[in-house]
């Protein structure tokens, strides 16, 4: 099994996104096909768009992982924001979903975003999307992956790192890594991906006497 660690190309992208659908199950989730497409690659791509570290590791020319983090010292993508409008736009005009499922989409990352503010500033460093596939975890791909980030943004002189998960998601790996738990919040997208599952932020404090 031949492992290679690199920085992410555009060409990676459909592999990304099948890696998302594949953790998140999106298409089980969002119906119909065209809604679940859009909100694939609004998530997706609109990480992508709001990092500005990104890896990914090929296992035998295939992407079987990747990290998108957004280190707060380097220069912050522009982007995004252009790219929420146009998700926006393009789910008020998608055809053949009723108005309710695309207001319910829409509410639900609105009250998301609002909770999750509560909680952690904009423009922090942190772990934006993060995933390796089921037959590679437990291997250390993902912990590779992880002090890749850490180690750039401790070069930069971040503090500490967030990351947004979920307590039947990953907050036990990001205990292990290091992270603490740094608060709750409600939202309804969590609750569409997650049934019975609380989300929250984890915080990775960088201990000042080790650097």
């Amino acid at each position: 099994m031949e492992e290679l660690f690199r920085t992410y190309r555009k060409e990676d992208y459909s592999q990304c996104e099948a890696l998302v659908n594949q953790a998140w199950g999106f298409d089980s989730i969002f119906y119909p096909k065209t809604l679940s497409d859009l909100a694939k690659h609004m998530y997706t791509q609109g990480s992508v768009l709001g990092s500005n570290y990104r890896m990914v590791v090929e296992i035998d020319g295939k992407v079987e992982g990747f990290i998108l983090g957004l280190c707060g010292f380097l220069k912050t993508p522009a982007k995004s924001i252009l790219f929420g409008f146009s998700f926006l736009w393009k789910l008020m005009w998608l055809a053949n979903v009723r108005s309710g499922m695309k207001k319910k989409l829409v509410n639900a990352m609105s009250v998301h975003e609002k909770n999750r503010a509560v909680l952690v500033d904009k423009g922090r460093s942190e772990i934006v999307l993060f995933i390796v596939s089921e037959e590679h975890q437990g291997k250390g791909i993902g912990t590779r992956l992880w002090t890749g980030f850490k180690e750039r943004c401790r070069e930069e002189g971040v503090d500490s790192i967030v990351v947004e998960t979920n307590t039947l998601g990953a907050g036990g790996f990001y205990e292990k890594l290091g992270f603490c738990h740094l608060g709750d919040f409600d939202s309804p997208l969590h609750e569409l991906a997650t049934k019975g599952g609380q989300p929250c932020i984890y915080e990775y404090v960088y201990n000042k006497l080790a650097q």
